[in-house]
């Protein structure tokens, strides 16, 4: 991955020597006004060991507002120039644009880990009606695992959805090929396989009548 936390990832020495190296549990929330889809809601929160990082920054700020800002700037910036690491699609396979300025960005210690909240609109709202909208989030490469954690109620929240749509979170199918291959990588080779990530990759799929 390139940037993003994940220059925390980056900095700690992880035992595991088969992609992926690093874990972010993620929560999303579907934003709609109006009857369009307007954006998302985003929680990310990193494994122990890629928070130990940030966790060390945290403390080096000493509570010092100004440092702790800049520290969710980087790593904001960092995932906007990334565009948040999400994809998304209607129906007809059209890219949906995001705005570039993200929305409500917030850095917290849980514990051993470090969550980042924030929130990223479309570019244009997208009418629901008679639609399907698919949205991956994901690493290209596959060094850091990003995914919904089943044992979260919720970690899609769909409440926001007219009474015409419904949502659904579809897991991958990944041939054993591919994770044969995917386990063949080592910590080094982050940069080796831009095509890794979205076939491991959980999809969000949005269908309204």
């Amino acid at each position: 991955m390139k940037k993003f936390i994940l220059c925390a990832c980056l900095a700690v020495p992880l035992i595991t020597q088969a992609h992926p190296h690093a874990f972010v549990d993620m929560q999303n929330k579907i934003l709609v006004q109006e009857n369009k889809l307007v954006g998302f809601s985003m929680r990310w929160l990193l494994d122990e060991a890629s928070s130990s990082a940030v966790l060390y920054d945290i403390k080096q700020a000493k509570g010092d507002p100004i440092a702790l800002q800049a520290l969710t700037d980087e790593v904001m910036n960092n995932i906007v120039s990334e565009h948040y690491f999400s994809y998304l699609f209607n129906k007809e396979g059209d890219k949906i644009k995001y705005q570039k300025q993200i929305k409500n960005p917030s850095m917290k210690v849980v514990g051993q880990r470090v969550a980042y909240s924030f929130d990223f609109l479309l570019s244009q709202p997208q009418s629901l009606n008679g639609q399907v909208f698919y949205l991956q989030t994901y690493d290209p490469t596959y060094y850091v695992a990003m995914h919904y954690p089943e044992k979260i109620k919720n970690a899609v929240n769909f409440d926001e959805l007219p009474a015409n749509c419904h949502g659904d979170v579809l897991a991958p199918h990944v041939d054993e090929k591919i994770q044969s291959y995917a386990s063949s990588l080592d910590k080094s080779q982050k940069d080796e396989d831009n095509s890794l990530g979205v076939m491991f990759a959980q999809k969000v799929k949005i269908q309204c009548e």
